[in-house]
């Protein structure tokens, strides 16, 4: 049975600051303050979906309700996602934060789902203080930023903000930071060219301290997932910044060269209370998170270890076999495990095991299609649910 690691589980102090202030915006109490939620989720879940515009998304943080409804059902996912993406640096990688008090600075924060889930996930891991920036060009969402992150990061952060345009890295704060994270910004900013990403991450580059670590998640959406995908391509094949993860090489994405799938994250999490309550009527599929993400740092981390592929497909129980697709040194791998002798429920757990994007590893030559006798012949090298590492 699966278990979530804490360090990927929302926390009850962030559940409790979002369900406080649902209550403060209606009035009500605990349930019935979420049931008056649902209206503004969906509202803001139509606004990023179908009824998304052409142009630049209105501050739809100006409106509490609104403001609050984010916080309640989108947040705690960003948060999540980050924390994922982030354990996959610490833990796989070793990238290490050479300072004790790391810098860690929030583009496009909104009021702060993934900066403060970094900070938070460093304190978790014995990181005594930490400091907090956050840039956003919505000051409401700035001001629910700095509520936020006091009431879940506590004493032990200095937490501070700045009004700015994640687009214009000339106008954030001055100084390096150790941590530099761009949450679903790139989704933003739509009038970037391709050429003008690779600017802006020079410009990002040059708030980064030597060895610090750059983080971009985007939604796993076909044209974000591919768009940062290129990017990540490009900056692998140059010398602008190193590219160490979630890609296991520099070579470039097979599955952006062949067009038919997009490499992107989808991992279990615990579903929060609240969350899971709003749900309820907006009939959501969130038994798992999706997401795209890359992350770069010119530290020196650890290496890969040999035969080391990745999973880049959902992972399929057919007849006498699990099925799955991983990249290996820039080709696409698939690999069909023989599951005879297991009942249905054993071959159930085993495919349990895993998720698209772990790392795994046999002993076979590559070839485009291999064929492994039982799954003893796989070897998970790194799992995020657990941290399974080598």
């Amino acid at each position: 049975m699966w278990e979530p690691n804490p360090s990927h589980q929302y926390p009850e102090k962030a559940e409790a600051y979002w369900l406080k202030q649902a209550e403060e915006v209606t009035g009500l109490q605990a349930e019935e303050a979420l049931e008056r939620m649902t209206s503004s989720v969906s509202e803001l879940s139509d606004l990023f979906t179908i009824d998304r515009p052409a142009g630049h998304f209105p501050d739809y943080f100006k409106d509490p309700t609104l403001l609050t409804a984010y916080g309640v059902f989108f947040l705690p996912q960003s948060f999540v996602r980050t924390a994922f993406a982030l354990s996959y640096a610490l833990d796989f990688r070793r990238w290490k934060c050479t300072n004790p008090t790391p810098r860690i600075l929030d583009i496009g924060s909104g009021p702060g789902s993934c900066g403060v889930s970094t900070a938070h996930q460093l304190l978790q891991r014995g990181i005594k203080k930490v400091e907090l920036i956050g840039v956003d060009k919505s000051p409401s969402a700035l001001a629910g930023f700095e509520s936020f992150a006091q009431k879940v990061l506590g004493n032990k952060a200095t937490i501070s903000t700045r009004v700015g345009d994640a687009s214009h890295p000339q106008n954030w704060p001055s100084g390096t930071y150790d941590i530099v994270i761009a949450g679903l910004v790139m989704n933003e900013m739509k009038q970037l060219s391709d050429k003008d990403l690779v600017s802006w991450i020079q410009e990002v580059k040059k708030h980064l301290h030597p060895e610090g670590l750059l983080l971009i998640i985007e939604p796993a959406l076909r044209h974000t997932s591919e768009r940062l995908q290129r990017l990540s391509d490009h900056l692998a094949r140059s010398a602008i910044i190193t590219r160490i993860g979630p890609d296991l090489d520099d070579h470039p994405c097979p599955q952006l060269a062949q067009g038919q799938h997009w490499s992107h994250e989808v991992r279990r999490w615990q579903i929060p209370p609240s969350v899971d309550y709003v749900n309820r009527k907006l009939h959501r599929d969130l038994r798992e998170i999706r997401f795209s993400y890359a992350a770069f740092s010119n530290q020196s981390c650890a290496p890969i270890p040999p035969r080391a592929r990745r999973i880049v497909s959902d992972i399929q129980i057919i007849k006498g076999l699990i099925r799955l697709i991983a990249v290996y040194q820039g080709q696409c791998e698939m690999i069909e495990i023989a599951t005879r002798g297991h009942s249905k429920h054993e071959v159930k757990l085993l495919a349990a095991r895993l998720e698209r994007g772990d790392v795994i590893a046999h002993q076979q030559e590559h070839a485009p299609k291999i064929r492994l006798s039982s799954f003893a012949d796989l070897e998970v090298i790194y799992a995020a649910h657990d941290h399974t590492s080598t």
